[in-house]
């Protein structure tokens, strides 16, 4: 079924995996994506096959109900069934942990199966925000002021830490857990008790904390949809996120709770938005982010600075990548077609096969 490419149109099979649930702290926003995209798939003419990520193995569930009790079965032999009934295209609604660090791209890859998201490399690459710091400030690009913290340190030399902080990053700053969410494990700290409890906390599921300065400036959100071979990355409409005047900081529950904050269309100049659009296409193509990417920044003065990148954004109703899709004249079933195509062409090349085969 990948060989069904005309000209530069790749198609992808009727009957499509959709891969979400997980036992991390993104579990229920998953459920809560893979919702719209199984909705978004059948009004586009594909059947989604609800496949849920539980703690004892996978489990098929009917498209009317994710949440369904069911018999776990081990994800190998479910992934060889998929194959052997035809299946070669899957959707990635996983959302952080194993669903964005490469441990799903490589379990799909073994078995030889397109899949949306990032390859096990960039996957790798960009769920670490650690990681993520150092590479886009190896390619030139801004990141804001900041400390990382191992547990082991921390135990033999907080009061250095503390100072290091004090000095180098300042208060307020903002606490992270390198591999949560992007607005899960954080938190906007005033001053060393607050640190210290924070980390504590963070400490109990993380061996390493990162601490940022905090940048003041607009906060945007920047959907970019991946390309085949001989194309350049798509930019949908930049994002701003508004908070209302009781938030300090775009954390989960003021990006959960009703009428905390605001996802808006971002005015921009032309100049930033040439300066954001060149960051990101770069960052996306060598950074090798998949079917798509979120990324995060404050524009500031003195230009973006960077935060994050996420390679499965989410596609709930306060979702950025629908909603930036919606805006650059995009609907859910185009949206979702776009990223198993792109899925198809990036396999083919990932396999060797050119931008299409017949």
């Amino acid at each position: 079924m990948l060989s069904r490419g005309t000209g530069d149109k790749t198609m992808v099979s009727r009957h499509v995996p959709v891969i979400y649930g997980g036992t991390w702290s993104e579990r229920n926003i998953s459920i809560q994506s893979a919702r719209s995209v199984i909705g978004w798939l059948e009004d586009a003419g594909i059947e989604p096959v609800p496949v849920r990520w539980d703690d004892d193995g996978w489990v098929i569930c009917p498209v009317d109900d994710l949440e369904q009790i069911g018999e776990p079965v081990n994800p190998c032999d479910l992934l060889q069934s998929q194959v052997d009934s035809g299946i070669e295209e899957v959707f990635n609604s996983l959302h952080g942990g194993a669903g964005e660090d490469g441990t799903l791209a490589a379990l799909l890859s073994s078995f030889k199966l397109a899949h949306t998201g990032a390859g096990v490399v960039g996957s790798a690459v960009s769920a670490c925000k650690i990681t993520f710091r150092q590479r886009l400030r190896g390619i030139g690009m801004q990141v804001a002021v900041g400390a990382v913290v191992h547990e082991e340190i921390w135990a033999r030399r907080r009061g250095e830490v503390l100072s290091g902080v004090a000095k180098e990053v300042h208060y307020p700053c903002i606490v992270k857990d390198p591999m949560g969410g992007s607005s899960i494990g954080l938190k906007l700290v005033n001053d060393a008790l607050e640190l210290q409890e924070f980390i504590e906390i963070l400490f109990k599921k993380t061996r390493l904390v990162l601490i940022e300065q905090r940048i003041i400036g607009r906060e945007l959100s920047i959907a970019c949809l991946g390309a085949g071979r001989g194309s350049l990355p798509q930019l949908l409409q930049p994002i701003e996120v508004v908070l209302n005047d009781e938030r300090e900081i775009f954390d989960y529950e003021a990006k959960y709770t009703p009428g905390a904050a605001q996802e808006i269309h971002a005015s921009l100049s032309p100049e930033e938005w040439m300066q954001i659009a060149q960051e990101i296409r770069q960052m996306h193509l060598e950074l090798d982010l998949g079917t798509a990417s979120r990324t995060d920044l404050i524009l500031t003065d003195d230009g973006p600075v960077y935060l994050e990148t996420n390679t499965v954004p989410g596609c709930t109703d306060r979702s950025i990548l629908p909603i930036a899709a919606k805006l650059s004249g995009i609907s859910g079933p185009e949206l979702v077609k776009k990223l198993l195509e792109i899925a198809v062409a990036n396999h083919l090349e990932r396999w060797g096969r050119g931008p299409s085969a017949s």
